[in-house]
């Protein structure tokens, strides 16, 4: 196969795993955010549809930075060894920032939340009238 095939089929990967994790993250993290935003859900799904756009930002921009147009030294017309290792490494490299992007989100997501909600339109929720015993 020549070398840039393998660097297609590798961008092809980069660019799937993006299009499909984005949306199994924020499908299973939707619960975890409403308990952060429940006291002002408005900007909780604001805050959301921020954070899609960084995370197509930040990865499309991941994979425009490792695609490669021309073959490096090194490389054979046909793809080696050193070739595959390249592309896994790129690969690896997508899937390690997203972890640890999407943990630091987790993580940090408490602290934006009561951060947010001390903005003053947040509703506090009601409390039944106390009883006073004479």
């Amino acid at each position: 196969m020549p070398w840039w095939m393998l660097e297609v089929i590798t961008a092809v990967i980069l660019v799937a795993i993006i299009v499909v994790l984005g949306p199994l993250i924020k499908r299973f993290g939707r619960a975890y955010a409403g308990d952060v935003f429940r006291l002002n859900p408005r900007t909780g799904k604001s805050y959301l549809l921020l954070m899609d756009f960084a995370y197509y930002l930040i990865f499309g921009a991941y994979v425009l930075f490792v695609v490669q147009f021309t073959r490096a030294v090194g490389w054979t017309e046909t793809v080696g060894g050193a070739q595959l290792q390249a592309s896994t490494l790129r690969i690896g490299g997508l899937m390690i920032l997203m972890g640890l992007l999407h943990g630091f989100n987790v993580l940090s997501l408490p602290v934006v939340g009561r951060l947010l909600t001390l903005g003053g339109d947040a509703q506090q929720p009601s409390r039944p009238p106390v009883e006073v015993l004479d």
